[in-house]
């Protein structure tokens, strides 16, 4: 006969080295919609979940400025028309922001897609994404199947 034992009042709490490092992007989530959310792509675009686009204003035109020493992106809205500022398309259920142009100005690369995680709107209505503080969401490249054909 086995025995189980069970500690209910006393766990132990297991010593972790500088190694290790602890997931800070949660589980996936199904519905985008309920989600306020915001990510970057390897093509510079920067999308928003219809939530964080609602909470964001709505903005038709947005200005993108870089804080080089932070790894900041922040998303302005504004509301002229003028070439240097870039129009929020329409994607799926979200909107994004086409930023080519600014990720390669200011040297910005991503390898895949990456979802901020804890995109912020500050108390000036701003957008601020911190690129040191993201997770990888997508764009992952898998190992190919080889088929082997009958001889």
């Amino acid at each position: 006969m086995q025995h189980c034992v069970t500690h209910t009042t006393e766990r132990k709490m297991m010593n972790l080295d500088t190694k290790w490092e602890k997931f800070a992007g949660g589980p996936a989530v199904t519905k985008s919609k309920s989600v306020a959310r915001v990510t970057i792509n390897r093509k510079g675009l920067i999308y928003l979940s219809d939530k964080m686009y609602t909470a964001f204003g709505r903005p038709k035109t947005v200005a993108l400025l870089y804080n080089r020493e932070d790894g900041c992106i922040a998303v302005q809205r504004v509301h002229d028309r003028l070439e240097l500022h870039f129009k929020f398309i329409q994607l799926g259920s979200g909107w994004g922001v086409r930023a080519a142009t600014f990720c390669r100005h200011y040297s910005i690369r991503i390898p895949n897609t990456e979802q901020f995680i804890r995109p912020e709107i500050d108390p000036d209505g701003h957008l601020i994404l911190n690129l040191r503080q993201t997770t990888t969401v997508g764009g992952i490249a898998r190992k190919q199947k080889v088929k082997e054909f009958a001889k």
